[in-house]
């Protein structure tokens, strides 16, 4: 800013009324001095060189305000056109910003509307600071969400499965990298023929997650997704057979009274139980029953309406 003079803007005042305000906020003179010259130029909607500068400082001293990345969007439109090393350059000045206010969903946003914008934007340049902002925070939702939008966006899939991988590997618990592994199978894998074989491994590959943490809902969810996508929502014996190692006793009938045996039964996890209710649902409503109570009685009772209405609407 100190490169422009400012002196001809006209400013809007942010003074407080304190008559009908709860509670008046106490700004410095700095404060209302920057964000008046905001809203002078922004009123005149002023496009220019020193009305950027202006918003670079604004955002630096409230990066949540959306207003202000607006206003930003529009002056750039403006000025740059389709000269691309222009769109670099304020794509570099967003790297720098990004890793100081990680969780400002507005940076992504913004992020996003440059992309678009750019004239020859490229996905490899986005690889380094979505990598280093989910090495930092591997449960950002906001990096997950903008980069599950880049990839559609540039058709570019190949990166994905080995940087999902990582991030499994590193937490089993990460649901957000669980969520990504269905983005890319349901974008890149279909049910056809030739896609069994992978979708079998895949499958595999769940198992053995799921045996480092029985009780973590992530893998369990990301099976379902793929039986029902895939595999039209049918069970197969193999896996009821994986499901019933985490459910001891809990659906042996006694003779005569369809309970569980008395005093035996152990869970290790809810998610395999829940699974079993659902695959016996079809074809041994008895049996989709009894799992369906026992969640609903023991071994999760804080749905246990949830689980009651599933069992009554067996019949």
């Amino acid at each position: 800013m100190d490169k422009f003079d400012y002196s001809d803007v006209k400013r809007v005042p942010i003074e407080p009324d304190a008559e009908t305000e709860l509670c008046v906020i106490l700004y410095s003179s700095e404060y209302k001095e920057l964000i008046g010259l905001f809203l002078g130029l922004m009123k005149e909607n002023e496009l220019s060189e020193r009305a950027l500068a202006v918003t670079t400082a604004v955002i630096d001293v409230v990066p949540a305000l959306y207003t202000a990345w607006n206003y930003r969007f529009e002056i750039c439109v403006s000025l740059y056109s389709d000269q691309s090393e222009l769109w670099e350059k304020e794509l570099d000045w967003l790297d720098e910003l990004t890793l100081n206010n990680p969780k400002n969903y507005q940076i992504w946003s913004y992020r996003q509307a440059l992309v678009q914008q750019h004239p020859c934007p490229n996905f490899v340049r986005e690889l380094p600071i979505l990598d280093l902002m989910i090495d930092d925070d591997t449960k950002n939702y906001h990096v997950w969400s903008y980069r599950k939008w880049s990839v559609q966006f540039f058709d570019v899939w190949s990166h994905e499965l080995e940087f999902v991988n990582k991030y499994i590997d590193r937490d089993v618990y990460n649901n957000s990298a669980w969520t990504h592994r269905a983005f890319y199978f349901k974008n890149q894998v279909t049910k056809e023929e030739q896609h069994k074989g992978l979708v079998n491994t895949e499958i595999e590959y769940v198992k053995a997650k799921i045996s480092l943490a029985p009780q973590n809902v992530s893998p369990w969810n990301y099976l379902r997704f793929i039986y029902r996508t895939f595999k039209d929502d049918e069970y197969d014996s193999g896996i009821v057979e994986f499901a019933s190692k985490f459910v001891q006793n809990v659906l042996v009938l006694d003779e005569g009274n369809d309970e569980s045996a008395p005093g035996k039964a152990r869970v290790d996890s809810t998610f395999a139980l829940e699974l079993l209710a659902d695959a016996y649902a079809k074809n041994d409503p008895a049996k989709s029953k009894v799992a369906y109570t026992a969640l609903a009685d023991t071994w999760d009772p804080i749905r246990k309406n949830y689980w009651s209405l599933k069992a009554n609407q067996l019949g």
